[in-house]
């Protein structure tokens, strides 16, 4: 584990937001109670850099620890599927590039969204450190090569393949502990006309809606579009446009060109930027009052499963997500409150939460079962968890959504 410094501005200056304690990184998953023995409890606390106010972990774990075995798959959420045609299509008619234009993507998963472009005639290609997830994007047909993206992997992918009409950054800066690295290479690669696009969630969803359970282990910085802009700027690259869209809880897509092409920013750029100095988030107050919303939070939740316990109800959740198991963890919650957790993914159902140890189950199981409040740990996709699960709701089963306080849908 490195020390800390700003992954913007290289300050080593900072003011605590919230401490998680020690926990265990959230994706790992046991595949035996006889693996509790060995688990690693870490340190993790959330911090802001006085200097420049970037929200980010003050911890940074060796990356192939966490991302050469990966069990987070784009293409599970069968929402994910209508959000890439949305992102192809506003893509495409932004970049004003050939009507077929290449396209590059920076931890491309399991080439979920290269296969949109690809099918629309692209010549596509990714790069992602998960082994086992890019060997299912080859399998599918959408070329993908195995390894961390940075300024060294960019200059050996412009030597075979050239400059890119379009590079695609999706939830990535929140994973990177070389910030600069990264979109150093993105402007490497992007043509003198091209476009790129990052994608974060957005700062300003995090604090209104008090998602302290997007910081984990892997994810270790938390971007408004003041941050994207201020680390373009420092690799002579501009922001032009920018969206918010839903995915993921709300999440900002900034639109990004070379500086020396002058195109002007829409007044969108303008518009958001007033938005989040308006609300406060770049200031360091605002996140002085999130620590203290987190642990009314969990006092809230905590109180509302007890309660529920007491009374003899069945209570499980729903979605194994790297969210989830934050909020498992720094809520303390175990298999006397949450009996289960089901979840889609094949690689998570038979196995232990990290910290927790509550069980992985299907949603056939949780269907088939009694049960009377599903906590819906992955909240951002609620919306189709309750359309899924109509026939549990009919037959009364309760919804809980965590955040920003416990309420039911």
């Amino acid at each position: 584990m490195s020390s800390y410094a700003c992954r913007i501005c290289h300050s080593s200056d900072y003011e605590l937001v919230l401490d998680y304690g020690s926990v265990v990184p959230a994706d790992a998953f046991l595949l035996s109670s006889k693996a509790i023995e060995n688990e690693q409890r870490l340190p993790l606390t959330l911090v802001i850099c006085k200097e420049c106010r970037h929200l980010q972990t003050r911890e940074v774990l060796d990356p192939a620890m966490l991302f050469s075995e990966y069990v987070w798959e784009t293409g599970i959420p069968a929402s994910i599927h209508r959000y890439c045609q949305e992102f192809a299509d506003a893509v495409l008619v932004r970049a004003g590039n050939p009507e077929m234009p290449s396209i590059f993507e920076i931890a491309s998963n399991d080439g979920t969204m290269l296969k949109e472009f690809k099918s629309r005639g692209s010549e596509v290609l990714g790069v992602d450190p998960a082994s086992n997830i890019a060997q299912k994007a080859n399998a599918a047909g959408i070329p993908t090569r195995v390894d961390f993206f940075g300024e060294e992997v960019a200059g050996e992918v412009l030597a075979q393949h050239g400059e890119w009409d379009i590079v695609v950054a999706r939830n990535v800066l929140a994973h990177v502990a070389d910030l600069h690295g990264l979109i150093a290479g993105l402007g490497l690669l992007l043509g003198p006309q091209g476009t790129a696009v990052i994608e974060v969630p957005h700062l300003l969803n995090m604090y209104h809606e008090l998602q302290y359970d997007q910081v984990f282990h892997e994810h270790i910085g938390y971007h408004s579009l003041d941050s994207i802009i201020r680390l373009c700027a420092m690799h002579e690259l501009a922001v032009f446009d920018v969206e918010h869209i839903w995915i993921h809880g709300g999440t900002v897509r900034a639109y990004v060109t070379h500086a020396a092409g002058g195109r002007s920013p829409t007044p969108a750029v303008t518009e958001m930027l007033a938005e989040e100095q308006s609300a406060g988030i770049l200031g360091l107050e605002v996140w002085q009052q999130f620590g203290d919303r987190a642990k009314t939070q969990k006092r809230l939740l905590r109180a509302e499963l007890s309660s529920l316990r007491e009374s003899g109800k069945m209570v499980v959740g729903y979605g194994a997500s790297a969210k989830g198991q934050s909020m498992i963890q720094f809520c303390e919650l175990d298999e006397g409150l949450v009996a289960y957790v089901a979840d889609k993914s094949t690689m998570k159902i038979g196995t232990l939460a990290p910290g927790s140890h509550i069980p992985i189950v299907s949603p056939e199981k949780m269907r088939s079962d009694p049960v009377d409040v599903v906590v819906v740990f992955a909240w951002n996709f609620a919306r189709e968890i309750l359309e899924q699960e109509q026939q549990m709701r009919e037959r009364g089963v309760r919804f809980l959504h965590p955040i920003p306080e416990p309420h039911y849908l």
